[in-house]
């Protein structure tokens, strides 16, 4: 029973810790994993930056991308931001 109780705690802490996403590495997608800043049941992140390596501009960003920045850039990087300029979406391509 105890090693049932400790699974079940070590399962939840890496679902609320552990995050990744997907990049295109020398023509192959490799998964990077990260440890999150701030605790979220969400496991799957976006980096919208990783795949073609240039910088979006902030006016061109659907509301869909934004959500995806937003949120890779609370938890993979750990600061919050709402895409208000161009600096703001520089920060947060970061690998």
């Amino acid at each position: 029973m105890k090693k049932l109780l400790v699974a079940a705690v070590l399962a939840v802490l890496t679902v609320l810790y552990v995050g990744y996403y997907e990049a295109l590495e020398d023509g192959d997608i490799e998964t990077i994993l990260f440890l999150k800043k701030h605790p979220s049941l969400q496991i799957k992140f976006y980096n919208i930056h990783a795949n073609d390596g240039e910088i979006r501009k902030v006016e061109r960003l659907t509301n869909e991308e934004r959500k995806w920045i937003i949120d890779y850039c609370k938890y993979r990087l750990g600061f919050a931001t709402e895409l208000k300029t161009q600096s703001d979406v520089e920060m947060c391509s970061k690998k």
